[in-house]
């Protein structure tokens, strides 16, 4: 009877870690409203009962399982509440009078001042801005994927990265999600743009690589080259909560990864090349996925490379408690589901001798649930925000700069309260910061 009980707490629990009304695509979101002190309430009485049962039957199954600790980073905190600027920075609108559908990413069009492209999440559409004239911003379409993007709460056209030679070979790509024989797939394909580089070729793309996904959530976002050339790209869990796979821990798996190809010297039998410093580029396991960077992410939803230091941060999605941070690098664990945050959640997938990597910023559910990585800012080197990087949480819509050194937090100031929930932070090519709002509209971070 007791461990019958305690399956039902941990369904609880997850239930309690499901958000009532999912607006987007992000894994575990749920609206900070009314509902919210019921999901407390919930949360609570699950691990207070679950305590109880653990003392009435100390030889049994524990819901509070509590791995052996890894050593914690000196003095860990996970914030509650942050010192807000005051007055905040202003978001300031970005081409008014023009909408979007559920807008997910904007990134500039190199080699074409004032250029950009604006993905919408549902529609497979991507557009172009046009904001050379500031007074008369346009859109005009940049490519129609709809016929290859599978539309869903958490699945649609995800990311754009444009190659760095993309001003003489006009290549790029995307990752999105698509449904095939109902099967659900994460894909990266390359496309080639047209000849002036401001819309699609129309030319059939090319497949990288395709990954099938257990659920339909947890499917990570970003794609993006880094200051080696090679192409990265993150992969959530699969869903649904709480990792029940163990995928994260699974170098036999995409999912719950950073992953890092080079798609300029492909391999034979292969749309690409394995880095040769990639972690286990050299392994001869045939199950062994060598394209992985690095293990232990739940949501990977927006990460980007410090254009300064090459720093690679990453905004990982919570399950029920905490949001975090990462700097993450070759190699490592970012331990889930072996810990959320700095705290032990399952023993289920634990390496014996494994070490992992702790994040850099971490919130708890009284600010937020649904964390949305941004950009190092490196625009004007005189302001007091060059080097702080800029995030911000799409629920409550909070934007914090963070400070650290050499991997140690040092300050976190909440700038602003968006007035659109962020879905993520695009960086203009002078290193200015813009903020995209899933419910259509666009802004501009007027950093001081």
């Amino acid at each position: 009877m007791v461990e019958a009980a305690i399956s039902f707490l941990r369904r609880l629990r997850s239930l309690c870690s499901t958000p009532l009304a999912m607006p987007m695509h992000l894994s575990r979101t749920s609206r900070i409203s009314r509902s919210g002190w019921l999901l407390t309430f919930l949360q609570t009485g699950c691990w207070m009962l679950g305590a109880l049962l653990v003392f009435l039957n100390p030889g049994g199954p524990s819901l509070l399982a509590q791995p052996q600790a890894s050593a914690l980073p000196p003095s860990p905190v996970v914030f509650s509440r942050t010192e807000k600027l005051d007055p905040p920075i202003t978001c300031v609108p970005l081409a008014e009078g023009l909408l979007w559908d559920r807008p997910v990413w904007m990134t500039p069009i190199p080699g074409h001042e004032g250029q950009w492209v604006v993905l919408e999440h549902r529609s497979g559409k991507a557009w172009r801005l046009d904001l050379a004239d500031q007074a008369s911003p346009h859109k005009s379409l940049f490519g129609d994927f709809s016929a290859a993007v599978s539309d869903g709460p958490w699945e649609g056209l995800m990311c754009l990265a444009f190659h760095p030679e993309f001003s003489t070979n006009r290549r790029y790509f995307l990752k999105h999600e698509t449904l095939r024989q109902e099967q659900r797939w994460t894909v990266l394909r390359e496309h080639r743009a047209s000849e002036d580089g401001l819309r699609d070729s129309g030319q059939a793309p090319r497949e990288l690589c395709a990954m099938a996904q257990p659920a339909d959530n947890h499917n990570g976002g970003t794609l993006a080259f880094g200051p080696d050339g090679m192409l990265y790209f993150a992969m959530g869990d699969g869903g649904p909560q709480e990792d029940p796979e163990g995928h994260s821990q699974n170098l036999s798996s995409w999912l719950g990864k950073m992953h890092r190809l080079d798609v300029d010297h492909a391999q034979p039998g292969m749309a690409y090349g394995i880095p040769p410093d990639n972690p286990h580029a050299g392994s001869q396991d045939p199950h062994l996925r060598r394209e992985i960077f690095a293990v232990g992410l739940r949501e990977p939803w927006r990460f980007s490379f410090d254009r300064l230091t090459g720093d690679c941060w990453v905004g990982d999605v919570g399950q029920g408690k905490y949001e975090e941070v990462a700097v993450v690098g070759r190699g490592e664990n970012h331990g889930w589901n072996v810990y959320e945050g700095f705290e032990p959640f399952s023993e289920q997938y634990r390496q014996p001798d494994h070490r992992y990597t702790w994040p850099v910023f971490v919130y708890d559910r009284r600010l937020g649930n649904s964390i949305t990585g941004g950009y190092v800012y490196r625009g004007d080197v005189h302001s007091d925000y060059y080097g702080a990087y800029i995030c911000g949480d799409y629920t409550t819509r909070r934007v914090w700069a963070v400070w650290s050194e050499e991997g140690r937090l040092q300050k976190v100031l909440q700038i602003a309260v968006a007035p659109s929930p962020v879905a993520s932070f695009a960086e203009a090519i002078d290193g200015s910061l813009h903020l995209v709002g899933y419910d259509g509209k666009l802004y501009r971070l007027a950093l001081p």
